[in-house]
């Protein structure tokens, strides 16, 4: 999470938006997942930093890196590369394959023939959760509608020093802060989880940049080709 100083403010309640013609933060929030929904293709990539809290109770953070290509509705290839594990993940409408290049092994499986079944799938059956999937899939803030309050405005803030609307979701494990574009076409510029009922309440931070939504995406970008000396495994059902 990217280190910020924060300055005691005589009123630390959320403001209301400026009433200046803008719209309600529901509003803000829908014309994002409305245009994400519209987009059949796009790339984006994420800059990670997630909090593990020790026994002691201390905070030690971590990072990663995450590129993210999307071609709806049955494509779906990320790479990641973090302190933690360095994988790519491939979907390509039939099967779903992970590699792992530090190991040099690879599990393949099929899959559900939809991203939003496919996504779902490697979840449940598998415990394979990818970093902001919720973003491709074809209704992308199903889940802020289930699991959120109504969003407060929180001010007009800034992200890599560009002003976006910063909004906080309050929901009964986690909350969420989300900061959107001003300019159009609106966009995710940043988004901070706080797994509030965890001992220390450790936050995932998540800053997105290069969105693309004309992308020009080889075909096989989606299709994962083992390398000639790399180990096939088979997945372990999750815990």
């Amino acid at each position: 999470m990217a280190v910020t100083t924060t300055l005691a403010q005589n009123s630390p309640t959320p403001i209301s938006p400026p009433s200046a013609g803008l719209k309600t933060t529901t509003e803000l929030l829908n014309q994002f997942c409305n245009f994400l929904k519209a987009q059949q293709s796009f790339t984006f990539e994420i800059d990670v930093t997630y909090d593990n809290v020790l026994e002691s109770g201390a905070k030690v953070q971590y990072s990663g890196y995450q590129k993210v290509w999307v071609q709806k509705p049955d494509r779906l290839r990320s790479d990641y590369i973090g302190d933690e594990r360095q994988t790519r993940f491939y979907y390509d409408g039939k099967t779903f394959s992970l590699f792992t290049p530090p190991l040099n092994v690879y599990a393949t499986r099929n899959a559900p023939s939809s991203l939003d079944q496919a996504v779902r799938y490697v979840d449940e059956n598998y415990g394979l959760t990818i970093p902001m999937s919720n973003l491709v899939i074809s209704d992308p803030c199903s889940a802020i509608e289930s699991e959120f309050q109504k969003p407060l405005f929180i001010g007009n803030d800034l992200v890599n020093r560009v002003e976006g609307y910063h909004l906080l979701l309050i929901g009964q494990e986690r909350d969420a802060q989300v900061w959107i574009s001003k300019d159009e076409p609106p966009l995710l510029l940043k988004a901070i989880i706080t797994y509030k009922n965890l001992p220390g309440s450790p936050q995932y931070t998540a800053l997105f940049s290069n969105w693309n939504f004309k992308p020009l995406i080889p075909e096989n970008t989606f299709i994962f080709v083992p390398p000639k000396d790399a180990s096939k495994i088979e997945f372990l059902p999750p815990d």
